[in-house]
């Protein structure tokens, strides 16, 4: 028994070992160099997989959708929520309108004056305007609500000529703002998203458009808009009223949904019903894309894939919430930056993110003189980042501070392992078991008895006759 508790004892422990998770956390170590601070099997890739298998298991799963492609992504983190086919090439129909105003803002001021060509109001038939009249002229700003809320595609012409000379300068001027922005499946050639087979985007270019624009405020001002009144012209005395086309804006609509900041609708025949959604609760803001989807089932599924997303993720505040940072540098006075919001989701703990700390050294040397000279603006010494990350999607970071008044060497923090308290009970558990094997089995081995021999003696024998 004991040499078979010998030979066994190590394939055992060998055997729990190996099941025991590695869980990286951050400790203060004196000694460590900051190349060892690297979280080992830090994955690349930010996309979320697609699979079924993915969003049971690893992922909230989203609602079943009639949309061919869908991207949903976090605004200030660009976490992707939930793609489907996200770079399929598409027709974005009168979501091209999206970029079309942003390109036209960055160059133009609100003030200017507006006219209209006879370009711009011969288009082709059923065509969304504003009823717009050749040489009527409105101010910029009513032309630019004329095209986010009625859609107006006279109005997409109208400022395309105004601001480059003609349609096709102006889709030079989309293409390469497009391509500043990050788009790499995107081609336009005109303002308005009237079909063209060379005029097409996908669902993930399309969400990086939104995400560009929603940092203007301007643009955030005319999106959500639901009624706009424009003044009168030098053609027509009357007001000019524009209704936005977005279902789930309109508070008489059985697809209100009050969390919905604004949005850009579109449909053409080619492309289905696509969608383009700003929404925000509790701090949380999201950019939803759908394209080539349902013509009557868009705003229901809008609404049911904003429900999923709110009801499953939500944005906390690191230094609240980070345990493992905090607690191994209280003594150092070194803190997390009291603002810094990350995603997480609702089903699991903060403690189950992963994390990984970066030294300011290592940064991106762009990112590390933005973020250095907020660091001075509030009296503070960068000194790294963290970066959190969850089933391959990267969450959100966290600017590390140093304490002016303390000097610290750059080397005071690495990443430790833990082991799993569940394992490491059952650890504990195989281990008493083979002790109280090993120890019974010797215990049974003293207590065997010798036979019994006969006393010596060197007496002869008798014979009895």
């Amino acid at each position: 028994m004991k040499k078979f508790l010998k030979r066994t004892a190590p394939f055992f422990l060998a055997l729990v070992l190996a099941f025991i998770p590695m869980n990286t956390v951050l400790a203060e170590e004196e000694t460590a160099a900051p190349e060892e601070t690297t979280a080992a099997g830090a994955a690349t890739d930010t996309a979320a997989p697609s699979s079924d298998a993915y969003y049971n298991h690893v992922w909230p799963t989203p609602p079943e959708t009639e949309s061919e492609s869908v991207y949903i992504m976090e605004n200030s983190t660009s976490t992707v929520l939930y793609e489907k086919d996200a770079d399929t090439q598409r027709y974005p129909a009168s979501t091209t309108k999206i970029l079309t105003a942003l390109v036209v803002i960055e160059n133009c001021d609100l003030n200017e004056t507006v006219t209209f060509s006879e370009n711009a109001v011969n288009l082709e038939e059923a065509a969304v305007t504003i009823k717009a009249q050749a040489g009527e002229q409105m101010p910029l700003k009513d032309v630019l609500y004329g095209l986010m809320i009625q859609s107006g595609n006279d109005c997409g012409v109208a400022l395309a000529e105004h601001v480059a000379g003609s349609v096709e300068a102006f889709a030079d001027m989309m293409n390469e703002r497009a391509a500043e922005i990050g788009c790499t499946n995107t081609h336009f050639t005109n303002p308005h998203g009237l079909f063209s087979k060379d005029h097409y985007t996908t669902a993930h270019d399309l969400a990086l458009i939104a995400q560009e624009a929603f940092k203007n405020s301007t643009f955030v001002d005319i999106m959500s808009t639901e009624i706009y009144y424009a003044a009168p012209t030098n053609m027509d005395p009357d007001e000019k009223k524009f209704k936005h086309w977005d279902l789930l804006m309109d508070p008489e609509s059985e697809y209100y949904d009050p969390d919905v900041i604004g949005g850009k609708t579109g449909f053409l025949d080619e492309s289905g019903r696509c969608l383009v959604s700003f929404a925000a609760r509790d701090g949380f803001t999201v950019i939803a894309v759908q394209m080539k989807g349902a013509y009557t089932g868009i705003f229901s599924e809008a609404k049911a894939l904003l429900d999923y997303t709110f009801n499953s993720f939500s944005m906390k505040n690191a230094s609240a919430y980070e345990r493992r940072f905090s607690d191994a540098v209280d003594k150092a006075k070194v803190v997390l930056d009291p603002s810094a919001q990350i995603l997480t989701l609702n089903a699991i703990s903060f403690d189950q993110l992963e994390s990984e700390l970066i030294f300011a050294d290592d940064l991106d040397l762009e990112l590390k003189a933005e973020l250095q000279a907020e660091a001075q603006e509030n009296g503070r010494t960068l000194y790294g980042m963290i970066n959190y990350r969850y089933a391959d999607h990267d969450l959100g970071s966290a600017p590390i501070y140093l304490d002016p008044e303390l000097e610290i060497a750059p080397a005071a923090f690495t990443e430790v392992h833990y082991i799993s308290p569940l394992y490491l009970v059952l650890f504990i558990l195989v281990v008493l078991i083979l002790l109280i094997a090993f120890y019974g089995s010797s215990k049974n081995k003293k207590r065997t008895r010798t036979p019994n021999r006969r006393p010596h003696t060197s007496a002869p024998r008798q014979r009895y006759r």
